[in-house]
């Protein structure tokens, strides 16, 4: 980490600017490529995993945990999520944060990809992972006319089928890439790449392990592939020593989004009683406590009731906000395992999904508590037991700290959430809102209700 920390503090002060100035797609992100001199691949690449990092540590992963009920939102900005009050102001900076990093990989790829196949491989699944987390939210979204141009406010809108589509094929293409020899490369990422150090195999890894993610993004659609599932994750990581994870420093901006919110806002967010009275179902599961502090009066994780949030309740552990310098997983062997477990309980393989999801478990167990628990005594799933609202359930446990409990709720219908009564909706918002620069600034922005869901999750 050292040796990239100029690099790094370059990248988060570009992506500052870029977030505190405005909503407007790459105006403030974008390097412009009037001044090549001043732009290299390497300082593109740093500052767009910079970037990436924050849309899949930040708000948009926060108020997703809200409403999938890992958390609680208390007080401040997160308490109206909490309520189903998801105001369309809020979410200007989120949408322009990950377009501002698409016109940087587009610029990445425009200036350097054709000598650099490595770099634009790179840039290609970075895109992936931006163009996914803002469908995965809002669904249809600019997506064939958006990178078009800086002042291209009215691009239309394509539907999430089209998007997902798009991004398979950047990762197709990215594997591609990635698979070349190296010579055929003028310039290699190295320190550059704050992920992976230019190590393209772990790249590849997670290039399938995103096309594994998306292809099972369709389980409620005719063009659903188990078998192009899991011959995706057979390619894809293989431990949780492939797993993406973010980096951080100790400077102010480069901390872990988890921590510094958690610093600057306590009590906003906080563990939720649904949440935490799950995992104490099992006494022995370590994860409790990795995910969320004791609280200092009883010396026990608390939970925060959903319909009357609560501030005596338990903030967020060494797991997701150990620290400054926490990485994050983003992609990982936990939740591939989880996937397989999902493709095979759909199949009607019970013995298959049994084994990967007792996998998927005890990888959860072992990364989240850093090896102290191994999660063997709760990982004993039979065929005889498992089914697909066993495999979510799972999986929310698990991945917290991801947007994948969200879309597996909107998708399954599982876990089985009690709706807040107190909400301002009668269900769980099934989608974000438009941002309100998005709907003023283009004409051809729709505006669906909070509780239209996106084309995924819907059968």
């Amino acid at each position: 980490m050292k040796s990239n920390i100029k690099l790094l503090i370059i990248a988060m002060a570009t992506l500052s600017m870029g977030v505190m100035t405005g909503c407007k797609r790459g105006d403030d992100f974008f390097i412009s490529p009037n001044n090549p001199s001043k732009v290299t691949p390497a300082l593109l690449l740093t500052a767009i995993e910079v970037s990436t990092y924050n849309s899949y540590e930040g708000m948009l992963v926060k108020n997703a945990s809200v409403l999938v009920q890992q958390n609680a939102g208390v007080d401040g900005q997160m308490l109206p999520i909490n309520n189903y009050l998801l105001a369309e102001n809020e979410f200007d900076n989120q949408w322009g944060q990950n377009y501002q990093a698409l016109f940087s990989c587009k610029q990445l790829q425009d200036q350097f990809g054709a000598a650099n196949p490595y770099y634009s491989g790179i840039a290609d699944v970075l895109a992936a992972m931006n163009w996914g987390i803002v469908s995965d939210l809002w669904g249809d979204i600019p997506f064939s006319e958006a990178l078009q141009g800086q002042d291209n406010y009215t691009a239309k809108y394509d539907g999430q089928e089209q998007v997902f589509k798009g991004i398979i094929a950047l990762l197709d293409d990215a594997i591609t890439k990635l698979s070349m020899n190296a010579s055929a490369n003028e310039l290699l990422p190295g320190a550059d790449d704050i992920t992976f150090g230019g190590d393209v195999t772990l790249w590849t890894k997670t290039a399938y392990a995103l096309k594994a993610r998306y292809l099972n993004r369709l389980s409620n659609k005719a063009s659903y592939s188990p078998s192009d599932i899991l011959a995706s994750l057979q390619k894809g990581m293989q431990s949780s020593g492939d797993d993406f994870i973010t980096k951080h420093g100790d400077a102010a901006t480069e901390r872990n989004q988890w921590y510094d919110f958690q610093q600057g806002r306590a009590n906003y967010a906080l563990a939720s009683q649904p949440f935490v009275d799950s995992i104490k179902l099992r006494p022995t599961d370590k994860r409790l406590t990795a995910y969320f502090n004791t609280f200092d009066t009883t010396g026990q994780v608390i939970g925060s009731p959903i319909a009357t949030p609560s501030s005596e309740a338990s903030d967020w552990g060494p797991y997701l906000a150990g620290g400054n310098t926490t990485g994050v997983r983003l992609i990982s062997f936990t939740e591939a395992k989880f996937i397989e477990a999902e493709v095979k309980a759909r199949q009607g393989d019970a013995p298959g999904a049994a084994a990967a999801l007792n996998a998927a478990i005890k990888e959860s167990c072992s990364t989240v508590t850093n090896g102290a628990y191994d999660g063997a005594d709760i990982a004993i799933y039979t065929a005889a037991n498992v089914d697909l609202s066993r495999v979510i359930y799972e999986k929310w446990i698990a991945m917290f700290g991801s947007v994948e409990p969200y879309n597996d709720y909107r998708k399954t219908g599982f876990p089985k959430l009690v709706v807040n009564p107190n909400g301002r909706l009668p269900v769980i918002p099934t989608r974000f809102p438009t941002p309100q620069a998005e709907r003023v600034s283009n004409p051809n922005a729709p505006v669906p209700t909070l509780t239209t869901p996106v084309w995924f999750a819907q059968n």
